[in-house]
């Protein structure tokens, strides 16, 4: 009698120990995997806005002397002659990506039910330089191509562009001048062309 008692006392310890193994090894990884979790969330984070790269921050002194004769073309999409520096055209940079650089919906494409928007903030870097309209035209062409870069994924397009207010001037007085544009982007569903009733995102 005092075998069996003895037996099931030392079964029932065996039990409790595989049983608080499990359940500590449970935890663990669940420690882990939230880890990992907020890991990829803290580098999708920091992924997720790509920067500019042009650089910016220095140019010759005789650089920043200008007439600041930009002509706008009739659409007020892009600059057709003269020359020009960003800082005091800083604010037709809204109008001049607003106006031509955002993104068509497809035509095989609907905008998803419900309106489903995002944004993300952008910082663009000016540094007075002097310009002259192609490469004024570039670098708005640059700055479209850096908001698209910052899609929340490829089902969005870039719908918007709001220049928030003020700014920072980075290594005073010539800069870099930071200023930051907040990006709408749309969520577009699309159908596969000559497979209308197949879709995809």
């Amino acid at each position: 009698m005092k075998i069996k008692t003895f037996k099931n006392v030392n079964y029932s310890i065996l039990i409790l120990f595989i049983a608080a193994f499990l359940l500590a090894s449970c935890e663990k990884e669940e420690i882990v995997s939230s880890e990992k979790e907020n890991t990829v969330l803290k580098n999708s984070d920091s992924k997720n806005l790509k920067r500019e790269t042009i650089g910016v921050s220095t140019c010759a002194s005789f650089d920043r002397s200008c007439d600041d004769d930009l002509v706008l073309d009739v659409n007020e999409c892009n600059f057709i002659s003269g020359s020009g520096r960003d800082m005091p055209n800083q604010y037709l940079i809204e109008d001049l990506l607003n106006n031509c650089r955002t993104e068509e919906l497809p035509s095989n494409c609907n905008w998803w039910k419900g309106n489903i928007t995002q944004t993300r903030t952008i910082s663009l870097f000016l540094n007075n330089c002097c310009y002259s309209a192609t490469v004024f035209n570039n670098r708005l062409d640059g700055w479209r191509d850096l908001a698209i870069a910052n899609k929340p994924n490829s089902s969005y397009l870039v719908t918007n562009y709001e220049r928030l207010p003020g700014g920072t001037m980075h290594n005073a007085p010539f800069g870099p001048y930071e200023i930051r544009i907040r990006v709408t982007y749309r969520k577009k569903i699309c159908s596969f062309t000559g497979l209308p009733d197949v879709i995809r995102q």
